[in-house]
């Protein structure tokens, strides 16, 4: 058995080793910066691109009848205005070529005879800011409209639009100009429903009352209630057509126009 001694001192006496406190430090030092420190690690992206077709932001595809009639009631916040003359309808239409984008629908009275159909009665333009009605049936479709309609530099938004195309046209022939159809657009941003009303009711939590879709629309003077249920329908097919157009791709504006 072999034991472990201590180095000699100058006079000869084994001395036991002591650690200096300076060398210690110094070694301790040395560890800390021989020992590789842990740094926080960069996130790894992926460099692959999205595809241009595929949706960025989705919607719900539909919304269930019960889920719709749950909703608070919307209500729209802009002002109305009711033309009844041509010299007031070409006075707004030229206010409405400053806007370039415009909501539109149109009313027509409803018939309940086999046989008898009435003509488009009211034209509603809506901007972000105020709502016109124009009642076509005291004045027929002026040209400071038919313009307005034609203008491919004014964007048209509104849903079923080749019904109000048609019914306009039976006033007065034209050729629409920029009218982008919402049933498509808003395919692109996984909506299914064709309706206005569900479909305003997927993007803003609001139900659309439908109550006044059948009454006269011909009648001598408009009730508040019909002139805010038509003048809805305008500035909602405005409202979704903004807040699409808003969000990042696809934005499919091209593949929408009628």
């Amino acid at each position: 058995m072999t034991t472990k001694t201590s180095p000699k001192s100058p006079s000869g006496k084994k001395t036991a080793k002591k650690p200096s406190s300076t060398s210690a430090s110094k070694k301790r030092t040395a560890v800390e910066k021989a020992a590789p420190q842990e740094k926080e690690r960069p996130v790894r992206r992926s460099s692959a691109k999205p595809s241009a077709f595929a949706p960025v932001y989705s919607y719900p595809p539909s919304i269930t009848d019960e889920e719709l009639q749950s909703l608070a009631l919307a209500r729209c916040p802009a002002p109305i205005t009711i033309i009844e003359t041509r010299e007031e309808a070409r006075r707004v239409a030229m206010r409405l070529r400053r806007a370039g984008i415009l909501g539109i629908d149109t009313e027509t009275r409803p018939s309940f005879t086999a046989g008898v159909r009435y003509e488009v009665s009211l034209l509603q333009i809506a901007t972000e800011e105020e709502c016109f009605l124009f009642r076509l049936n005291k004045m027929g479709l002026p040209k400071s409209l038919i313009s307005l309609l034609e203008d491919p530099a004014i964007i048209k938004v509104g849903l079923s639009l080749r019904d109000d195309i048609t019914a306009l046209s039976r006033r007065e022939a034209f050729t629409p100009g920029s009218f982008v159809e919402l049933q498509k657009l808003c395919g692109g941003y996984g909506i299914r429903e064709l309706g206005l009303q569900k479909i305003y009711a997927i993007l803003f939590a609001e139900r659309m009352s439908k109550s006044q879709r059948m009454s006269d629309w011909e009648a001598k003077k408009l009730s508040p209630a019909q002139a805010h249920y038509a003048a809805l329908d305008a500035w909602a097919s405005l409202r979704i057509y903004t807040t699409l157009m808003a969000l990042p791709a696809p934005s499919p504006t091209q593949f929408a126009l009628i």
